[in-house]
């Protein structure tokens, strides 16, 4: 199955959220002894933070991209 590229990175990058507030959410669970909804919002978090972080590249590599067009014209 073939999906567009946009499809694919939310798709990407909602898996890395899911594995790094997984493995935040665990450590919290087991580790410190709080409830499961530490767990979910961890989760949360850290799809929304990586979303954040690759929306910021994104936007960086665009605006990289104006800068050198404006100085080749």
């Amino acid at each position: 199955m073939f999906y567009s590229v946009t499809f694919q990175k939310i798709i990407f990058l909602t898996g890395i959220g899911i594995i790094i507030g997984a493995i935040i959410g665990f450590s919290s669970v087991l580790g410190f002894g709080l409830d499961g909804s530490v767990f979910v919002i961890s989760m949360f978090l850290s799809i929304i933070s990586v979303y954040a972080t690759a929306m910021y590249a994104e936007l960086y590599h665009i605006r990289e991209a104006i800068n050198k067009q404006n100085k080749n014209s």
